[in-house]
């Protein structure tokens, strides 16, 4: 099979990977990214990091067929950190070009630090033949970090008690509040009045994403008027799964339940309307203690090559 390199059009190619995504969820085995990475890495990481459209569309490979069928593709989420992320068709997984895919991300995501061009790719647990092919091309795995993702099923209460006096809970839809939500994203993760911290315009651009809804960004509002705890969910409705992404606190509010009552509102919007099971990019005890284990993980690997 004759499999050809094309370059990232992001007003062709947007939607070609978002549905090579969903069709190529293996329900029970995450080969490749759910639908709200793709949309949060162009809509919302690329424009807090300030990466323009044509930039950005320099970072992303894609392999197809003579059909024009998409084989494999190189993604990334934060350029200039030597992310790398290799998204296969498992139909044609005796095909994929793997050497031309490392070479890719080695020429346009590595990062230079202290001396070396650094790249570090994530390549999921149990794949052999992909570390094989990391290993042979000088690649460390890395013992200090991983990703996780968490799963959880519908066979359980998501119920939850009642807010504390003067809280509220909401959705974008219910009221619109970009500059109060963006803020409460700056203060829970921890860029609030630094240089990196996120502006209202990085927000307004997620809303842009064809997969974003106003209606499943819900977040708790305390008495002052402020938000103090938000989740947004994904839904993929072709998958019936749905994805947490972002979830947060700002500090002075943690240790409410406000954090379990916002995901669980968020889990309930998606389960009326079909989904099966939700996903979070994320291991951390909070979610094992509101119903999720961990499903998966992808170990981070390196080069470093002396500049």
């Amino acid at each position: 099979m004759k499999i050809d390199f094309k370059s990232y059009n992001h007003d062709k190619d947007f939607f070609r990977i978002r549905d090579f995504l969903q069709q190529t969820y293996v329900d029970g085995d995450l080969i490749n990214w759910t639908l709200e990475r793709w949309n949060y890495a162009a809509f919302f990481i690329r424009d807090m990091f300030e990466f323009t459209i044509e930039k950005w569309s320099e970072t992303i490979g894609i392999w197809e067929n003579e059909e024009g069928e998409i084989v494999s593709l190189v993604l990334n989420e934060a350029v200039g950190r030597g992310e790398t992320f290799f998204q296969i068709n498992p139909i044609y997984k005796d095909s994929i070009p793997f050497e031309g895919m490392f070479e890719f991300a080695e020429k346009n995501l590595q990062f230079e630090h202290e001396g070396y061009m650094i790249i570090r790719p994530r390549i999921r647990e149990g794949d052999s033949r992909l570390e094989k092919i990391a290993k042979d091309r000088g690649y460390v795995k890395r013992e200090d970090a991983k990703e996780t993702t968490s799963l959880i099923t519908f066979d359980r209460d998501f119920s939850y008690p009642d807010l504390p006096e003067g809280y509220v809970i909401k959705s974008m839809a219910d009221d619109n509040k970009v500059v109060k939500r963006t803020e409460a994203f700056a203060r829970a993760f921890g860029n609030w009045g630094t240089e990196d911290e996120v502006q209202p315009s990085s927000y307004l651009a997620p809303q842009r994403a064809p997969d974003y809804r106003k209606d499943l960004d819900v977040f708790v509002e305390a008495p002052d008027g402020e938000i103090v705890s938000f989740c947004l969910i994904w839904y993929d409705e072709k998958n019936k799964i749905g994805i947490l992404e972002p979830v947060g606190t700002v500090p002075d509010h943690r240790r409410k339940g406000l954090a379990k009552i916002t995901n669980y509102e968020a889990i309930n919007r998606v389960r009326r309307e079909g989904a099966k099971k939700v996903y979070v990019g994320d291991g951390q005890q909070f979610y094992l203690s509101i119903g999720f284990h961990h499903k998966q993980y992808n170990g981070i690997w390196e080069k470093k090559v002396k500049k």
